[in-house]
C-alpha cells in the first residue's frame, strides 16, 4: 500500500508539472498568435488598402473577415495540436439546406471561444463578424484589429447607445452578406461569476442584444451554439490549459418561422435549460459527474448580451 501511494504521489506530481508546462506553452503560442499575428495582419491590411487606392478601385470589405477565418484556424491548429486536445462538433446537418448567413449565438467559457467560433462556420463555408463589447478598442494592438474587423462595439453601461450601435452593425452586416456571432451570456463564465448563475453550468443569458440582431435581420436563421471544454481549467489566455481536453460542440439551426414570438420566455426556460443539459450529460460522459444536476429557472434579464 505504502509502495502504490508513492508511485500515485509522483504520478500526480508529474502531471501537474506537464499540465503546468502545456500552461506556459499554450500562453506562449497564444501571446503569439494574439499579438504579433494582428501586427501583420493589420500591415497587409494597410498595404492592400494602398495598393487597391493605386489602381483606382474598393478595397472588399470581405477581405478582413476571410483573413480574422484565417486567424482563428491558425489558433486552432497550433494549440489543439501542442496540447493534445480535439474537438467534437455535431449538428452541422441542420445547416445542409441552407447556404446564407446567419445570427450565430453560444455560450462563453474560455478566451479560445472565439477560435472556436471562426471554426465552426469555417466549416459551412462562412465568415463571421462579431458583437463585442467596446472596451476591447482599447486593448493593444488587438484593439486596432477589432475595429478592422467592422464587429459591433456596444457600451455594456449605455443601453441606448448600444441599441445604436447594433442597428447600425445589422445593416452593415445585410449589405455585406455576413454572419453575426454574439456570446449571448455577456460575459466568460468564471466560478466567480457562475456562483451569481441560476444554471449549473451557464450564466444567465441576456437576450437584449441577439433580440436586436433577430428583429433587425428577421429573415436570417438563428444558429444556437453549445460548447463545453471538458477537462479545461482556468478562463483567461495566460491561466488556460487545455491539454488532453475535448472540446463539445453541438449547433442547432432555426429558421425564422420557428423562432417563438416569446422569445425571451422561450430562451429562459426552454433553451437554456435544455443546453444546461447538454452540459451535463456531456459532463457525465467524461465520468465527471455521477448525478445529473436540476436545471433552476432564471427571472429573465434583458441587458445586453
Amino acid at each position: 500500500m505504502t509502495i502504490f501511494r508513492h508511485v500515485v504521489g509522483v504520478y500526480n506530481k508529474e502531471t501537474l508539472m506537464l499540465s503546468k508546462f502545456a500552461l506556459l506553452i499554450s500562453g506562449i503560442l497564444l501571446m503569439i498568435i494574439n499579438i504579433i499575428y494582428p501586427i501583420i495582419w493589420f500591415s497587409l491590411l494597410m498595404l492592400g488598402k494602398l495598393l487597391w487606392r493605386i489602381v483606382g478601385k474598393e478595397f472588399p470589405r470581405t477581405f478582413t473577415d476571410k483573413f480574422a477565418t484565417f486567424w482563428g484556424l491558425l489558433q486552432i491548429a497550433i494549440l489543439f495540436t501542442a496540447n493534445g486536445a480535439r474537438i467534437k462538433l455535431t449538428g452541422l446537418e441542420s445547416l445542409e439546406d441552407y447556404d446564407g448567413p446567419l445570427i450565430m449565438n453560444m455560450n462563453h467559457q474560455s478566451t479560445f471561444d472565439i477560435a472556436a467560433a471562426y471554426y465552426i462556420l469555417w466549416k459551412t463555408g462562412r465568415n463571421l463578424r462579431w458583437v463585442l463589447k467596446k472596451e476591447l478598442l482599447r486593448a493593444p494592438v488587438i484593439g486596432v484589429a477589432c475595429k478592422e474587423s467592422k464587429s459591433a462595439f456596444v457600451d455594456r453601461k449605455d443601453r441606448e447607445k448600444a441599441k445604436e450601435e447594433l442597428l447600425r452593425f445589422s445593416k452593415q452586416l445585410q449589405k455585406d452578406n455576413v454572419s453575426a456571432a454574439i456570446f449571448i451570456e455577456g460575459t466568460r463564465a468564471t466560478p466567480r461569476k457562475m456562483k451569481k448563475s441560476n444554471y449549473p453550468y451557464l450564466l444567465n443569458p441576456k437576450p437584449m442584444g441577439l433580440s436586436i440582431l433577430k428583429e433587425q435581420l428577421p429573415d436570417w436563421p438563428l444558429l444556437h451554439v453549445t460548447l463545453d471544454w471538458t477537462g479545461k481549467t482556468g478562463t483567461t489566455i495566460f491561466n488556460t490549459s487545455i491539454l488532453g481536453v475535448t472540446l463539445r460542440i453541438h449547433c442547432d439551426m432555426m429558421k425564422p418561422e420557428d423562432v417563438p414570438e416569446d422569445f425571451t420566455h422561450w430562451l429562459f426556460e426552454e433553451e437554456w435549460p435544455r443546453r444546461n443539459a447538454l452540459i451535463g450529460e456531456w459532463r457525465k460522459e467524461a465520468g465527471l459527474l455521477h448525478t445529473n444536476i436540476p436545471e433552476k429557472p432564471s427571472t429573465p434579464d434583458p441587458s445586453i448580451g
